[in-house]
């Protein structure tokens, strides 16, 4: 249990910073990876509806914490993503990389269009400094070829399952 934990965190950590202090400057067509995302939707696909809610949270907050948007939106969304993607069979990860990395790309643009819906409900302009059909794609597509890499990631840092576990002793 704890080596799952430190694990997570570990994982969590590196992600988010990695995100937003050398990713962020990587662009492709303009825009910037979100890894934060794909990795809250992989924690979905290993821990089911309510791992990936919780996990997006904490992903969400620990993203909040690097950005100027409203301290919470980012937990929001990715509560909701996280939770979406773990109504697949929780530990399955689906199946296929095509499966996976289909399935990602679409909760990737899920994502990133639920973030611009929730700004602006909250009053705020134009968070996003290109096009939205530009990031959406972006996003979409970069997140659909890092899902080979994330989903074991996330199936060895979040996956509730213990290695080297034996069967309880009984006594008689």
């Amino acid at each position: 249990m704890r080596l799952r934990l430190l694990r997570s965190v570990l994982l969590i950590v590196t992600i988010t910073v990695l995100q937003h202090s050398i990713l962020d400057g990587v662009q492709f067509y303009g825009v910037h990876l979100d890894l934060p995302l794909l990795l809250v939707i992989c924690a979905g696909f290993s821990e089911g509806r309510e791992g990936g809610a919780v996990i997006g949270f904490a992903v969400g907050l620990l993203s909040d914490g690097f950005l100027i948007t409203p301290f919470g939106l980012s937990a929001l969304v990715y509560s909701l993503i996280g939770y979406i993607a773990g109504q697949t069979e929780k530990g399955s990860f689906i199946g296929p990389l095509t499966i996976n990395a289909a399935l990602a790309s679409f909760l990737s643009a899920f994502g990133v269009l639920g973030y611009e819906i929730a700004s602006r409900l909250l009053g705020f302009g134009q968070l996003l400094h290109v096009h939205l059909v530009k990031v959406v794609l972006v996003v979409a597509v970069t997140n659909a070829v890092l899902s080979v890499i994330m989903v074991p990631l996330a199936k060895w840092a979040f996956a509730s399952r213990e290695l080297n576990s034996r069967p309880p002793v009984t006594r008689r």
